[in-house]
């Protein structure tokens, strides 16, 4: 037990030292090449349209965003495999049980309210938002966002990478939630302060939409396209090669080797 401590908090401090200005610079530069590529691998992903028109027939907003998280992050994460027409062939099992599992988390408060006294719902909504940075609670303007919210969690992003690398058993995809909880412990003073830097520009920039967007409805739609084009891809990128560096640095954490 002490040693899991002194782990912990050598890791945090560790996680800390990538808040630096100069290590942040240096992400975000790696984020943006990265979107390039992502943008790229894109244009071959042939099985967007389906995705946004089953959320559309089921009126799942979650499921589109789902899917599209999925698809960000398997066209972000390293890989052997050129990723063109190929690569995207094949669905992976994982894509639904991403689906299945982030619909279940955002369907909980939801069911939980209407059979169980109000507390567990309250107590469950707390633990998504502080422990996973859902940021249901800390995000102003998160009710705009509806079911985009969630999905700026840093957690869906690191879980999603440990999937789409888990091989295809039930116990691995157990395994894969397992490892994601625990790259997000050991390193959430950096996940913290990133999504907070994200709440707040996204808090801004709603607080400022207010107004605008009152006197020029359009630009609503301007937002959003920036929001899903640009900046939660980059979001993804961001991520993804952070998550890259803490599996190499911290790879007996999460695997026995």
């Amino acid at each position: 037990m002490i040693n899991i401590g002194r782990r912990l908090v050598v890791s945090w401090q560790e996680s800390v030292e990538f808040l630096k200005p100069k290590t942040l610079r240096l992400f975000l530069l790696l984020a943006l090449r990265s979107l390039k590529e992502l943008y790229f691998s894109l244009l071959f992903a042939w099985f967007i349209p389906i995705a946004l028109f089953a959320g559309l027939v089921l009126n799942l907003k979650s499921l589109m965003y789902a899917f599209y998280m999925v698809l960000l992050v398997r066209g972000t994460r390293p890989s052997i495999e050129k990723k063109g027409i190929a690569y995207w062939q094949e669905v992976h099992v994982v894509d639904w049980v991403l689906f299945l599992g982030l619909l279940f988390l955002l369907e909980v408060p939801v069911v939980a309210s209407s059979w169980l006294h109000w507390t567990v719902p309250m107590v469950y909504n707390f633990l998504l938002s502080v422990f996973f940075l859902a940021g249901h609670a800390w995000l102003p303007g998160a009710e705009a966002l509806g079911a985009a919210a969630i999905f700026l969690s840093p957690f869906v992003v690191v879980w999603t990478l440990f999937m789409c690398d888990a091989q295809k058993t039930p116990w691995q995809y157990i395994k894969a939630f397992g490892r994601a909880l625990t790259m997000l412990v050991y390193n959430y003073p950096f996940f913290l302060v990133v999504y907070e830097i994200i709440r707040l520009t996204l808090a801004g920039i709603y607080l400022v939409s207010r107004f605008v967007i009152t006197a020029y409805p359009p630009l609503g739609i301007v937002g959003w396209v920036l929001l899903l084009a640009f900046f939660l891809p980059l979001y993804v990128c961001f991520i993804t090669n952070v998550y890259v560096k803490r599996l190499h640095d911290q790879m007996s954490l999460y695997y026995k080797v």
